[in-house]
């Protein structure tokens, strides 16, 4: 089983999860745009798009852990560990297959939402000069949101991954062992992170919104060291899946 029959078998696993996460979007949209004539536009928002994206974002970090939950409980473990992959590979398989269904999720969510877009007033909207200059900026700032978003939620998915490790080279009190490491990891990454930061000062800014005058900028550096640290923190979740298990 290469790498890429072991991510296809974690899309498998997970894919009836998301597929009932899809029939709940449409059957909740369904409701609210029968009943949005009676709903105030916040309530439309919130329940439409912002609760739906919050509760795949907590769903996919919670399937983070089961995925390495189910593997120890049916033994499987050890099957994997027989093949010659390293563990970083393995782990890497199972994030991946969540984060492709996240994407997934979230644009199939927007879709959904659309059909709700057609009772604005786009008369009124098409010649709002001010709306039309701020569209361009609205979407650099979404495309911005988005990828900070996906890049906050793989942190994450790979801390709940060394978590869930850290818990099994406990024999007992293993839930202890795992809330020690997961906040104690979060400590770690918050006290590094401006350090590392401040000696990539150097780099170049994000362009977050405003105009050529009087743009905000993100500094890149602080982006780049999240990225590493996934990195890292995956390798490191990798020595300690072949240190745990012994086949």
């Amino acid at each position: 089983m290469g790498f890429r029959n072991l991510w296809m078998k974690e899309l498998r696993g997970v894919l009836p999860i998301y597929a009932v996460y899809a029939v709940a979007v449409v059957i909740l949209n369904a409701i609210i745009f029968y009943k949005i004539d009676i709903m105030q536009d916040d309530t439309i928002f919130v329940l439409s798009l912002l609760l739906p994206f919050m509760l795949v974002s907590a769903l996919t970090v919670g399937l983070a852990y089961y995925q390495l939950h189910i593997e120890w409980k049916t033994n499987t473990v050890y099957l994997l560990f027989s093949l010659p992959m390293r563990g970083w590979k393995i782990l890497t398989a199972k994030l991946s297959a969540l984060l492709l269904f996240l994407i997934a999720a979230l644009l199939w969510t927007g879709v959904c939402f659309s059909p709700l877009l057609f009772k604005v007033d786009w008369v009124h909207i098409r010649f709002d000069e001010e709306f039309r200059e701020m569209l361009p900026e609205l979407l650099r700032v979404m495309l911005n949101c988005a990828w900070i978003f996906l890049l906050a939620v793989i942190f994450l998915l790979v801390l709940i991954q060394f978590t869930f490790l850290c818990g099994q080279l406990a024999a007992k009190l293993k839930w202890v062992f795992m809330l020690c490491a997961f906040f104690g990891m979060l400590w770690l990454v918050m006290r590094i992170s401006p350090l590392l930061t401040g000696l990539l000062g150097w780099l170049p800014g994000i362009p977050m919104e405003g105009d050529e005058w009087n743009q905000v900028f993100l500094q890149s550096g602080a982006f780049l060291v999240m990225a590493f640290l996934c990195a890292g923190l995956t390798v490191l979740n990798g020595y300690l899946i072949e240190k745990e298990v012994e086949v």
